[in-house]
């Protein structure tokens, strides 16, 4: 109980700094307030009484679920139950400030009853947990660290994080740090987004001269509201440190981390740019245009250990023999990629979050001679292959990796961990790659380009160096050139004056009304540009397409500083088109987070629970 005392003092102290919301850039107009808000929990508000049964329903829950697999609850046993009010309300969540979402919990609760589930198991629904081809929802601890790669002592630090296809209409996340007695660390952290859901990161710190024990515990709950499985909860915990026997004075640490892939490495421009079906010559860092079904990203990398600890083989090898067997081993950490504009997420491989699919990362491992450097190669044709679901255009795309890093020394097993990623909410993750883009868009061969001189020329004859001309400029010089293929429908369209363009549905193009708009938003009647003035659409249909498309990148940065918002354009077959520039512009306003009211766009049944969120402080 004294151990509680000093963390309630040293937690309420921490929060007369540090409690309170804190708002993400899109919250600076007044249609964002409270659409994303976060904390520090309060664990003030459980008593001692209710503080030892929460420490006990956690034993409880751990007992029947496994660490790194994301289970739900079973809300129909009392345990469980206690566990997850307890949760929300150390965030300071009651049924009084957030009624629909208690409300929606208590029916949850009466559903699983009724169905009859008993207390001391899991729900049957968490095997809905597997996951398919498509994008999927994903609940994952992202960083789960003691400090190795650090010079700060007694430095702890988790971070969750959580992602659903399309969105949510609700997401609540928190994430906790502790010792594998669930005494806690630090205090609870939580996020909570209306309308958002598309990725969801909340960090918690562990202090963790607070505890003897040398086993640390990251743990997350979650409750969440989509439009397609209603309101849903998830939990996960995850555990690092001594893994058992006598306990020695020096923690491990690590150091010398080389990342090699995946890199900027084609422009120096601070992007890592996914080419799907099309590659430019300047600027695709990775070219996908040979693989039509998924997307594949090379990792590529090693990291020391600088303490007496060394790798530890044996448990390496029989990582590696598990998995190639089919072997569950969610021990073996994750590479996940998550389409931050969108919602969902795939995993590599396979979209099982009930059983671990690394075997192609950890056939891709090595170690030293000496065990004290363990090195990743997943490169080539050996490259991360990630589900079909992710394989789409994305202005930014979250990369995760953790990995789990056994390690040993006098007899002792270590598990530590390292993360790399560019979620820009996770902090101090070990290595940061730069932001991934997704990109596509272009014209079918044998669409004539209007050149400076005054003929037309066929996309597909172009290079960088030609010289094209516009209404702005008789002169833009082309920069970049794409080429590659397109395996969906595109946008055929015919003007009154019986000029004809096929192009890939997110190709830009001038309409009189609206400015530049994608291929797909096109309707017949639209009046748009051409060389010769305003032309209206007689046609707009879909086409297969099965040759080469082509796309162009105009404008130095000389000539670029003579025009005007979105004015690198060229004539295709008469009509005015935006360039590659114009299109990547799009494709990120396509995939922006919905502006204007909140309540317009929230469900009725959650306007009391935004509104009363505004008020929190």
């Amino acid at each position: 109980m004294m151990r509680m005392r000093r963390y309630l003092v040293l937690a309420g102290a921490s929060l007369s700094l540090m409690s309170g919301c804190t708002s993400n850039p899109q919250e600076s107009t007044p249609e964002f307030h409270g659409r994303n808000q976060q904390g520090l929990g309060e664990p003030g508000q459980l008593s001692r009484a209710e503080w030892t049964t929460y420490l006990s329903d956690q034993k409880y829950l751990h007992s029947i679920a496994r660490p790194d697999v994301r289970i739900r609850l079973n809300l129909a046993d009392p345990a469980q139950h206690r566990f997850a009010l307890s949760r929300l309300k150390l965030a300071g969540k009651t049924p009084e400030n957030s009624p629909y979402l208690f409300k929606a919990l208590e029916q949850r609760r009466q559903d699983q009853v009724a169905r009859g589930y008993q207390p001391g198991l899991l729900p049957p629904e968490a095997n809905s947990l597997v996951g398919t081809a498509d994008r999927q929802e994903m609940h994952l601890i992202e960083e789960a660290s003691t400090g190795e790669t650090t010079a700060v002592a007694n430095d702890g630090l988790g971070t969750a994080s959580s992602t659903f296809p399309g969105g949510a209409i609700y997401t609540y996340v928190d994430t906790s740090y502790s010792d594998s007695s669930g005494n806690a660390l630090g205090d609870l952290a939580w996020r909570e987004e209306f309308d958002g859901g598309y990725n969801v990161t909340i960090n918690a710190t562990g202090n963790l001269a607070l505890t003897t024990l040398k086993r640390y515990r990251v743990s997350s709950y979650k409750v969440e509201e989509s439009a397609s499985q209603g309101v849903t909860d998830s939990y996960i915990y995850k555990e690092v440190g001594v893994e058992g026997g006598p306990v020695v004075n020096e923690a491990p640490r690590l150091g010398g981390l080389t990342v090699l892939a995946p890199l900027d490495v084609a422009f120096n421009d601070n992007l890592i740019s996914v080419c799907l079906n099309r590659t430019w010559t300047q600027d695709c860092d990775y070219d996908l245009t040979g693989n039509l079904n998924s997307v594949k990203l090379p990792l590529k990398g090693s990291i020391s250990v600088t303490s007496s600890h060394v790798f530890d083989d044996a448990v390496i090898t029989q990582l590696r023999t598990d998995l190639n067997s089919g072997v569950a081993r969610p021990d073996a950490g994750h590479l996940k990629l998550i389409l931050t504009n969108t919602g969902g997420g795939c995993d590599v491989t396979d979209g099982n979050t009930l059983v671990g699919k690394m075997n192609q990362f950890w056939n891709g491992v090595t170690l030293s001679t000496d065990k004290k450097t363990f090195s990743w190669d997943l490169t080539g044709a050996n490259a991360a292959f990630f589900d079909d679901g992710c394989r789409q255009m994305q202005d930014s795309a979250k990369l995760t990796a953790l990995i789990s890093l056994p390690l040993i020394s006098a007899g002792v097993k270590y598990r530590s961990s390292i993360t790399l990623s560019n979620d820009p909410d996770a902090i101090r993750p070990d290595f940061v790659f730069k932001k991934i883009t997704v990109t596509n868009s272009c014209l079918a061969e044998g669409t004539e380009i209007a050149l400076a001189e005054g003929k037309p020329a066929a996309i597909e004859s172009l290079k960088a160096g030609d010289h094209v001309t516009n209404p702005y400029n008789p002169s833009l010089t082309i920069m970049d050139t794409a080429v590659g293929i397109e395996t969906t429908p595109m946008v055929r369209i015919r003007d009154e004056a019986g000029r004809s363009l096929l192009m890939t549905e997110m190709h830009p193009i001038q309409a009189v009304a609206r400015g530049m708009v994608q291929a797909r938003d096109l309707r017949t009647g639209d009046l748009v540009m051409t060389r010769t003035g305003p032309s209206k659409l007689t046609e707009v249909s879909r086409e297969a397409f099965t040759g080469k498309v082509y796309n162009v990148k105009v404008g130095s940065k000389a000539e670029k500083a003579l025009l005007g918002e979105d004015q690198t354009a060229v004539y295709a077959n008469g009509f005015l088109v935006g360039d590659g520039q114009i299109q990547k512009k799009y494709e990120a306003i396509a995939q922006q987070p919905k502006t204007g009211d909140m309540l317009a766009r929230l469900p009725s049944r959650w306007h009391r629970d935004y509104q009363l969120s505004l008020q929190r402080k």
